[in-house]
């Protein structure tokens, strides 16, 4: 069996952060997300790689596996002089949170991210960008009768300028 290759294990993108296991162990793991929950803890998914082999027909061989997990600050700790504003969200105003496919027949069909009838190759759009898209007309674009983005879209729709 060949000797564990550290150079060739998969860190990943994003910023380690020491992580301690349930027996007292601590380990540097990748930080992919961070989000607070409903009581304000905020909780890390992380990836750690670890030692894995893979039977082949000439022999097992080492290949690093990669487990992701998720933990709470505390358990999952940063390391000084590391950057990790790569973590922090994008303002409202720049969050992609839409899908825009194009129909046969040309028009925009504006899609929720998660909807299952927007296609994987649409454009993904800001709320301003879908709101401008919609904005001119249906002949344009239009909205998706399942996900139904406008119950959202209609909230940041700015009222009427009063005469």
């Amino acid at each position: 069996m060949q000797e564990y290759d550290e150079a060739a294990a998969h860190w990943g993108d994003g910023p380690q952060v020491e992580v301690t296991l349930p027996d007292g162990q601590t380990v540097r793991a990748v930080v992919v997300r961070r989000r607070r929950d409903r009581f304000k803890v905020w909780w890390y998914d992380c990836e750690l790689t670890l030692p894995g082999r893979v039977d082949t027909p000439h022999g097992p061989i080492q290949q690093p596996i990669v487990v992701e997990f998720s933990a709470p600050y505390g358990v999952v700790r940063p390391i000084e002089g590391v950057d990790y504003s790569s973590l922090n969200p994008p303002p409202p105003e720049e969050r992609v949170r839409w899908r825009v496919d194009a129909t046969r027949d040309g028009r925009r069909l504006v899609h929720r991210l998660d909807c299952a009838a927007g296609s994987e190759g649409g454009g993904l759009v800001t709320d301003a960008e879908a709101l401008r898209l919609l904005a001119q007309g249906p002949e344009v674009a239009s909205t998706c009768a399942i996900c139904r983005p406008e119950t959202v879209l209609r909230t940041l729709t700015p009222p009427p300028a009063e005469p």
